[in-house]
């Protein structure tokens, strides 16, 4: 069963953050896509419907909010391992 990091695209800083919650999903998607698109594609899965709702946080400004809209949560596949390597942008913060 494949296994799903979830993201968020925060709207405070314009940057996907992770929420350190992953899903199974017999058939989810093959690439990064938003809940919204999978959703697309027929019935919910109960998993994926526990992310509306939940609540997130901003890594750089550290505010809280919900997500309630499906088109700002991203399901990331993992490989079958769970090793993921991630490259990951150094971004001076501005003052």
């Amino acid at each position: 069963m494949p296994a799903y990091e979830i993201y968020f695209h925060c709207n405070d800083c314009q940057r996907e953050h992770p929420i350190h919650i992953g899903i199974h999903l017999d058939n989810g998607p093959g690439r990064k896509e938003t809940l919204a698109e999978f959703l697309r594609g027929g019935s919910t899965p109960p998993q994926a419907m526990a992310l509306r709702g939940h609540k997130a946080v901003c890594l750089k400004t550290g505010r809280a909010f919900k997500l309630d809209t499906d088109d700002q949560i991203f399901l990331v596949p993992t490989p079958p391992n769970g090793f993921r390597l991630r490259k990951v942008p150094l971004i001076p913060d501005q003052e």
